[in-house]
């Protein structure tokens, strides 16, 4: 297969970002440190030639093992004070998309979700089922305390003041922090990749966007591939990820011009607040959202640029 597109990655760790103030110069360094050791992972696969679906596998595992997002190990509290995570994933090249839901004992979502790539008989799967297919494909198990934190068990704690029933809080701090990979790589293949521990004081059993193919992940080579972040409800009503590709496809616009009018039309008319992350088929990548700000990072080969941003007035250049 001829090479033909210089690849790019970009990563997210969520919008509606903590505020300045309310972030120490300390947790700023390892959050810093962590977006970078995520796109480090991801852009590792795609300079030897790997394929953009293990490239954001890789990046998003990276996110997951760390406890400044809300997935993985960062995942937060549900009412009752389980964690349920949820991950997806998808191939632009074949359409097919693997994600799980609910799960209680997966240690990486996002490489079970991945590993359904390859069933023919399974998209999504959610719960204890998740859990029992995860373990007899030998993927790696923890007892559901071992996402526990003490910054995610104090969220829960004021998520509680303020409601005993709430989901859609509006103090940032205690509803964002999804994570994502979108890639292409040297052959033009694009995938994207998500995961989260959902909405702190969320509803066991409830399921948000980044479980969800076509709201909160897709990918198509013949447009591009997206990654969201937000209150999950407005993007599975708004089809965000699919949208975008759907605007380029059919209505013939460029990325920049989908992105915008996805989140800063349709998903802002409906309420939603939240953003993406996104590549085209060119290798262009692209950031849109309507929240305060985004954790957000990318490597582009194209541009020969690698940068990270924890808020917008300030960025990380990494050599």
């Amino acid at each position: 297969m001829t090479k033909k597109t210089p690849f790019s990655l970009c990563i997210h760790g969520g919008a509606g970002v903590i505020t300045p103030e309310n972030l120490s110069e300390e947790d700023k360094k390892l959050i810093n440190a962590d977006l970078i050791l995520a796109l480090n992972a991801g852009e590792e696969i795609l300079v030897k030639g790997g394929s953009a679906i293990d490239a954001v596998a890789a990046a998003v595992v990276a996110l997951e093992n760390s406890i400044h997002f809300n997935a993985g190990k960062g995942a937060v509290y549900t009412r009752t004070g389980k964690h349920l995570l949820e991950a997806s994933i998808m191939d632009g090249a074949t359409l097919k998309a693997g994600a799980v839901a609910n799960s209680m004992k997966i240690k990486n979502p996002v490489l079970f979700a991945k590993s359904l790539l390859a069933n023919q008989e399974i998209v999504m799967i959610s719960g204890d089922e998740a859990d029992i297919l995860a373990e007899k494909t030998n993927h790696e198990m923890v007892e559901n305390t071992y996402f526990d934190t003490d910054f995610r068990k104090q969220q829960l704690i004021e998520a509680k003041k303020i409601s005993e029933t709430g989901t859609f809080l509006d103090h940032t701090n205690l509803k964002m922090g999804t994570v994502g990979a979108v890639a292409i790589d040297s052959f033009g293949n694009i995938a994207a990749a998500t995961s989260t521990g959902g909405m702190t004081n969320k509803l066991d059993g409830r399921i948000g966007d980044s479980a969800i193919i076509g709201a909160g992940t897709y990918a198509n080579n013949k447009t591009c591939g997206v990654s969201c972040t937000g209150v999950g409800e407005y993007f599975i009503r708004a089809t965000v990820a699919s949208l975008v590709s759907n605007l380029m496809e059919y209505g013939k616009k460029t990325l920049e011009q989908a992105t915008q009018i996805t989140i800063k039309e349709h998903l802002t008319q409906l309420g939603g607040e939240g953003g993406l992350i996104a590549i085209d088929n060119q290798g262009n990548v692209n950031f849109s959202y309507n929240s305060d700000g985004m954790y957000r990072g990318y490597v582009s080969q194209k541009t020969n640029e690698k940068k990270i941003y924890i808020w917008d007035n300030e960025e990380v250049v990494i050599p």
